[in-house]
């Protein structure tokens, strides 16, 4: 599923393979993965959980706060599509949400790892 949130994040790092004259498959090969799972998160096809985005900074030699910081404002708000206690959600902040859920959901199990 493309949202924007996983497409920014691909973009950027498609960004910063160019930047640094790697390929895709070169990067999928630092990571042990296929080209083709490689290509689905540069189109943004894929949800990387936070040691997914880890391991990319990583290997792209930045910190994974760079690949969470390319999310840019839409140039027009999205309209609400629901509203939770009064409050009235976007699509685009929904999808925003939906990630942070996940990355809190990764960083709770990390934390019942260190912990146990």
């Amino acid at each position: 599923m493309v949202t924007q949130t996983t497409y920014q994040v691909g973009q950027t790092i498609y960004a910063l393979l160019k930047e640094r004259g790697l390929t895709q498959q070169a990067l999928a090969d630092t990571l042990g993965i296929s080209k083709q799972v490689m290509n689905k998160i540069i189109n943004g096809k894929k949800v990387m959980n936070v040691s997914e985005l880890v391991r990319i900074a990583n290997a792209l030699g930045i910190s994974a706060d760079v690949l969470l910081r390319s999310f840019t404002p839409s140039p027009e708000p999205s309209p609400p599509v629901f509203a939770f206690r009064g409050v009235a959600v976007s699509d685009e902040d929904k999808e925003k949400l939906e990630v942070f859920r996940t990355i809190i959901g990764e960083i709770h199990l990390l934390e019942d790892l260190l912990d146990g």
